[in-house]
């Protein structure tokens, strides 16, 4: 009778490990999915919202020239980019849909996506607002 001193792990105790470790990844897997997507969507509504601030500045600009009759809804899209690329998420879309332009204290949206296929789309003022039915990308 041989008397083995070999050290190491039987295949069942392997099999069993590897296992355990399959079904504790199914199930944190789909789990850390939805975290992922609410980060996501986290992100795009904060550079909606300094989008937002950006295009509230541009305005108070305008109004302080006078020139507030002249501003266009695609400078006050350029004003929110510029701003977004100081920041470093100068990268994606942005969207601003005036209710009217020429009004004393315009209100406005501001929308923000990463790409043209981007499902997750950020809002501001009000981001828990649904954004189905976003307004024309300008640009």
């Amino acid at each position: 009778m041989k008397n083995s001193n070999k050290k190491g792990f039987t295949l069942v105790e392997l099999v069993v490990v590897i296992a355990i470790i399959g079904v504790l990844a199914a199930i944190l897997v789909p789990s850390m999915m939805g975290y992922v997507k609410k980060s996501r969507l986290k992100t795009a509504n904060g550079n909606a919202k300094t989008a937002y601030n950006a295009v509230a500045e541009y305005l108070a600009d305008m109004e302080t020239q006078g020139l507030i009759g002249s501003a266009t809804e695609a400078d006050a899209k350029t004003s929110a980019e510029a701003e977004l690329s100081t920041n470093g998420n100068g990268s994606g879309q942005v969207a601003v849909q005036f209710d009217d332009l020429t009004a004393a204290n315009p209100n406005f949206t501001v929308q923000w996506r990463r790409a043209d296929d981007d499902d997750i789309v950020g809002q501001y003022p009000d981001p828990a607002q649904s954004v189905d039915t976003c307004p024309a990308w300008i640009g």
